[in-house]
């Protein structure tokens, strides 16, 4: 854009530092300071016919918070100059990690598995990505990005307003990210697009066969029977325009990411180095520490690793190693003055180091190494780069050494000084003696017995005035303590399925994620089972999920953060072992920030919330879920 250069201040806040690679053909990408928080952002400077779309999409995509998308820091315009603030991407693209290799079935599932989840927790939010490509998607570590949440879709004008169609659409395109994981071939729709940038890198469209796309298990065979069968159900006589991909879900395919996260779980950690062929892995980099000595020593010395020194320097004519001043120990005036010591002229030597001949004055008497010895000349037939060099390290050299020549320091003549140490040391000394009797008497001042004998004991510390005398009872200016009022903590929680654990063959209700019910991070959830009705379809009189606080304290409210509406819970005060039991406190039917209040504070060790009726999310689930569990 014109006028926006390295060093550019933006809303007096954010300085341009370098330009970044972008795939979309209306955005410019800087790396940035954010001179307010200190700290760096990529900025977005978007351009073209969708800007108003693009920032409108990027400021409701800023209300979405969860560690797996670019989170939207600010959104803007300057100038004519429209912006979008996000944090600075990390790690490699999809793209980038396909190129190393295909990559294994178990990781491909861990990648989209981790995207879709957080593209499940946007949808709740009513946003959507629309735009999902290779590019899209990023890997650091064990860690899945999905970036451009709300700006690429905006940039691209894809209309967000069809909640059935927009689902769709990133379902499609995360199965599409999985098929093109495992291939490197790309099953969904077209990518070469106006808003994608010409030179951005473009993958190669699947094989079909006939209309349908070549099923995966064709061109991997060691793929996972449900994951072929979840890219054979999404890509069933889809093709053409994007519109035609959005339609509705034929027979079994996705029609949301929750439909492609039940489909793709459990996955594991994701470690996408360990899925590459083992030709393509980076080689184990240890720490190498090469010092000078080790420089001149044979490529065995080094350790596995390391890669080989380089090669010594040497003469084009003689085969003489280089050297820059003088070698500690060498004969002659130059390793007194730091001179390089002249050589004989090429002719003279037949490939090994010769001897240096004598000047012609006779040589001062050499300077001993610290360890009491002359470092000797090399000898004769040295082979340069195979015998070490004798280096005193932290030594001074023989540049620093005395003079031979210098005549002894003159004795100093005329009255001694007087020296005062013993004084200030007696000084000294007696100050410490006192400072060791004060602070043991001070130490054990007040250990005196509390009764003495003939006194009556009162209850009232010596020399404190009594009721009668002082008024209160208490020292003057001072007031009794507070009372300190106890608040309920929450200390740990679990999942409760007590007819489940009776049965004898009971997988829980996700017990996995209970803490994620009271890590007071709301994008977080705890989830029970799916189940065909309200009722539990008869499988269940009820489940519940046990919070135990950190000690006994009154509770009057319970909040539920939840994204859910309808059922019924009931709150008792009980322990986890009954959660039956106990008085009913409060009961009702679910809904986001729902909050239930007792008459009267219950003293309670722990709070159970028993679900006597599930309520039916908008995908159409039969399941309790808690973003987050307030007590007060």
């Amino acid at each position: 854009m014109n006028g926006v250069a390295p060093g550019t201040l933006l809303v007096a806040r954010y300085r341009l530092d370098e330009q970044l690679a972008s795939d979309l053909s209306d955005v410019t990408a800087w790396s940035a300071h954010d001179q307010i928080l200190d700290r760096p952002v990529r900025v977005s400077l978007v351009s073209g016919a969708h800007v108003a779309e693009a920032l409108d999409s990027a400021r409701r995509a800023a209300l979405v918070v969860d560690p797996r998308l670019t989170r939207v820091l600010d959104v803007g315009s300057e100038d004519d100059v429209a912006y979008v603030v996000t944090e600075r991407y990390t790690g490699i693209t999809l793209s980038e990690v396909v190129a190393g290799g295909i990559v294994d079935p178990q990781q491909a599932r861990a990648i989209v598995g981790e995207a879709a989840a957080a593209l499940e927790v946007a949808r709740r939010r009513g946003v959507h990505h629309l735009a999902l490509r290779p590019d899209a998607i990023r890997v650091d570590g064990s860690r899945v990005l999905v970036t451009g949440l709300g700006l690429d879709a905006g940039v691209a004008g894809h209309d967000q307003h069809d909640a059935d169609r927009t689902s769709r659409a990133d379902a499609v395109g995360l199965v599409a990210l999985l098929y093109y994981a495992m291939t490197a071939r790309w099953p969904g729709p077209s990518l070469d697009v106006p808003w994608i940038a010409q030179d951005a890198i473009h993958p190669l469209p699947a094989q079909r066969a006939g209309d349908d796309v070549l099923p995966l298990s064709a061109v991997r065979p060691d793929v996972p029977a449900e994951l072929d069968a979840l890219c054979t159900a999404t890509f069933s006589g889809a093709r053409g325009t994007a519109g035609e991909w959005t339609a509705a879900a034929p027979g079994d395919g996705p029609a949301s990411p929750a439909d492609v996260v039940a489909a793709v779980e459990p996955w594991g950690e994701v470690s996408v180095v360990a899925a590459l062929p083992a030709f393509v892995q980076p080689a184990a980099a240890g720490v190498s520490r090469q010092s000078v000595r080790s420089a001149f020593d044979g490529a065995t010395s080094a350790p596995p690793g390391t890669p080989p020194p380089a090669p010594p320097v040497r003469r084009p004519t003689t085969g003489r190693i280089h050297r820059v001043g003088a070698v500690p120990g060498s004969a002659g005036p130059a390793a007194y003055t730091g001179a390089t010591q002249a050589v004989p002229p090429p002719a003279a030597y037949t490939g090994a180091t010769q001897a240096v001949p004598p000047p012609a004055v006779p040589p001062p008497t050499p300077v001993a190494a610290p360890g009491g010895h002359a470092v000797p000349p090399p000898p004769t037939g040295y082979d340069a780069g195979t015998a070490p060099l004798a280096y005193a390290t932290g030594e001074p050299t023989p540049a620093e050494a005395p003079q031979a020549w210098s005549e002894p320091a003159p004795r100093r003549r005329g009255p001694r000084r007087f020296n005062a140490t013993p004084i200030v040391l007696l000084l000294v000394l007696g100050l410490v003696v006192w400072g060791v009797v004060w602070a043991v008497n001070t130490a054990f001042d007040g250990f005196g017995p509390a009764l003495q004998a003939g006194e009556e004991q009162t209850g009232e510390e010596p020399g404190e005035p009594s009721a009668g005398e002082g008024g209160e009872g208490t020292d003057a200016g001072q007031e009794a303590p507070p009372v300190t009022e106890v608040r309920p903590v929450i200390a740990s929680g679990q999942a409760l399925d007590p007819e489940g654990d009776a049965g004898g063959n009971n997988d829980g209700e996700h017990p996995e994620l209970a803490p994620l019910a009271y890590d007071q991070q709301p994008d977080t959830t705890w989830i029970s089972r799916r189940y065909n009705a309200a009722n539990f379809a008869g499988l269940r009189t009820g489940i519940g999920f046990a919070v135990t606080l950190e000690e006994k304290a009154p509770v009057s409210t319970v909040v539920l953060d939840t994204a859910v509406t309808g059922g019924n819970v009931e709150i008792r005060a009980t322990s986890p072992d009954a959660p039956t039991d106990g008085e009913v406190l409060a009961s009702g039917p679910l809904a986001p920030g729902v909050e239930f209040s007792f008459d009267q504070p219950v003293e309670a060790e722990s709070i159970v919330l028993w679900f006597t009726e599930l309520p039916q999310n908008p995908s159409g689930e039969y399941r309790a879920e808690i973003n987050e569990i307030l007590v007060s």
